[in-house]
């Protein structure tokens, strides 16, 4: 009875096509390469047909970075309350974004670099809240701060965290520095510890 619920329409299918792609061509060539008329004609599609399932380029950055920022996520969270702590989820989810890059770095470029990210970062807005990635990071340091009792701001804790995170990305990315797992823990340690301590 249920069967044709999972069936994706023809527009869904193509636009699902767009979408793996493009994420194929920015990982092969990086998102300032990234031509519509190229991705259109690699799906077998128009410019114009393009243009039916994204408005520009923009609105197809944000939908990559959704998925890119749900798929680093998939699986945080999901475990048994007992067997990891929200401390040890966060390093490991920071691990997972690096070994993403140490493989396909044009797309954790994307991710982090691109034009539509850094509007959103710049913008006044609870940006945690905007993508999957940025709310697991904050549900955890919440969870952190809670669970221990730590005498911290989430918010401040998040920014600090995120930004971390973001500076180490780019020291590695332009090779000042190698990722180091044990730097990667020392600092989310240090910057989630009581204050005065």
């Amino acid at each position: 009875m249920w069967k044709g619920a999972f069936i994706l329409s023809e527009k869904q299918q193509t636009k699902l096509k767009i979408i793996d792609t493009a994420l194929e061509e920015i990982e092969q060539q990086g998102f300032e390469n990234l031509s519509l008329r190229k991705l259109a004609s690699n799906c077998g599609l128009t410019t114009g047909a393009f243009y039916r399932h994204f408005a520009n380029k923009n609105d197809l950055f944000m939908v990559l970075m959704l998925k890119l920022s749900a798929t680093l996520t998939s699986g945080v969270g999901q475990k048994n309350i007992h067997s990891i702590s929200p401390r040890k989820e966060l390093l490991f989810l920071g691990e997972n974004i690096f070994t993403l890059f140490s493989e396909k770095k044009n797309l954790v470029d994307f991710l982090f670099f691109n034009p539509v990210a850094q509007s959103i970062y710049a913008k006044n807005e609870k940006i945690q809240d905007t993508f999957p990635l940025l709310k697991t990071v904050h549900q955890l340091i919440i969870e952190i701060i809670d669970r221990e009792t730590l005498d911290l701001d989430p918010t401040t804790t998040f920014i600090q965290v995120w930004s971390f995170l973001q500076g180490y990305m780019l020291l590695v990315r332009n090779g000042v520095t190698q990722f180091d797992t044990e730097l990667l823990a020392d600092t989310l340690n240090s910057l989630l510890l009581k204050k005065g301590m």
